[in-house]
C-alpha cells in the first residue's frame, strides 16, 4: 500500500533535509551537541569552514530554531536549543559510520 503524505509532512521533510542535506549543518550541530557551547571562532577552528560561510550557516540552523547565542563580552556564543535534540540520533549515527569505518 502506498503511503500518501500530507502537506505539513512534505514541508517538514524538506525542511529536516535543507538541514542534514548540508554538511557544514551536520558538522556545526555535531561540534554543538558533542562539546557544548562555543564561541564562533572556536566553531570555525573546530569545523574549518570559513567565516562567511560559518555565519550563513548558523543564521540557517538558528532561523531553524535549532542553534541559539548568547552574547559574552564582544563574542557570539552558540549552543544548540531542545530542538535540536531530535537530530541527536542521526547525529550519532553519521558519527558512528565516519568512526567505524
Amino acid at each position: 500500500m502506498r503511503t500518501i503524505y500530507s502537506q505539513e509532512q512534505i514541508v517538514k521533510t524538506k525542511s529536516i533535509a535543507k538541514i542534514i542535506g548540508d554538511s557544514s549543518n551536520v558538522l556545526i550541530l555535531y561540534e554543538l551537541m558533542n562539546f557544548g557551547e562555543k564561541s564562533f571562532n572556536e566553531l570555525k577552528r573546530m569545523t574549518d569552514i570559513n567565516a562567511v560561510t560559518l555565519s550563513k550557516k548558523l543564521t540557517v540552523l538558528k532561523a531553524e530554531g535549532l542553534v541559539d547565542c548568547r552574547q559574552h563580552g564582544i563574542e557570539n556564543h552558540y549552543f544548540i536549543t531542545e530542538k535540536s535534540e531530535d537530530f541527536r540520533p542521526l547525529i550519532r549515527d553519521i558519527e558512528s559510520l565516519v568512526i567505524n569505518k
